[in-house]
């Protein structure tokens, strides 16, 4: 009787371990589940950024104004720029 339990044990750990669905691949996607999350919380931080300067750039004209002269080098007419290096 003893053997017979332990046999059925072992079977199905044996069974736990190396079917498809079971243990091991549990683990792996559990891994692969927490870097999904991981990656949706960065997305939806950048994703919170761009609503941000999307709401700046549709009503804050000093903010347009500040965004066209750093990355667009926009200027006032007669405004001349000295740069010092």
């Amino acid at each position: 009787m003893n053997k017979l339990f332990l046999s059925i044990l072992i079977c199905i750990l044996f069974f736990l371990f190396i079917k498809s669905d079971g243990i091991i691949d549990y683990y792996s996607e559990e891994d692969h589940y927490k870097t999904l999350l991981s990656e949706k919380d960065t997305l939806d931080q950048e994703l919170h950024k761009i609503q941000q300067q999307n709401r700046l750039l549709k009503s804050n004209t000093r903010y347009i104004e500040k965004v066209a002269r750093e990355e667009y080098f926009y200027i006032y007419p007669d405004e001349i720029i000295i740069s010092f290096k």
